[in-house]
């Protein structure tokens, strides 16, 4: 089930999915190295942990956190319009490097691994590629 809530006044959106029978939590791993692991179907519940530890990069759940169905390459995404409004000077410079990262994984020219970590098991890493771990 996909729930979307709007609020009109202010334009607040949260957006999840939830699998509408009972899992046990889970842990996937897959291991990001061609430009074709970009397509790979990825759906993260508002639950889910995503990390890239090659990059040290941390999405938590928290209250504003949302669920959604998207690729690798949109969660990379994801990543960069966030690293490309940071503005102050060494947090700048180490921003930049990781664009430049995220850049040559997209390529395939570095490799990195995409953990999710989902408590109520309601997220999904669709390949074959991917290795599941019951938590």
């Amino acid at each position: 089930m996909e729930s979307v809530l709007k609020c009109n006044a202010c334009g607040y959106r949260h957006v999840d999915g939830v699998l509408l029978e009972k899992k046990a939590p889970v842990r996937l791993s897959l291991k990001i190295s061609s430009p074709e692991d970009m397509m790979i179907r990825v759906i993260r519940s508002s639950n889910a942990k995503v990390e890239i530890p090659e990059l040290g990069i941390k999405i938590v759940p928290g209250m504003a956190a949302t669920g959604y169905i998207t690729n690798v390459e949109g969660i990379l995404v994801r990543i960069e319009d966030v690293l490309q409004k940071v503005e102050n000077g060494a947090k700048k410079k180490k921003a930049k490097r990781l664009l430049k990262k995220i850049k040559d994984v997209k390529e395939g020219k570095e490799v990195v691994h995409l953990i999710m970590e989902d408590p109520t098991g309601n997220s999904a890493i669709i390949s074959e590629k991917v290795l599941k771990d019951e938590v």
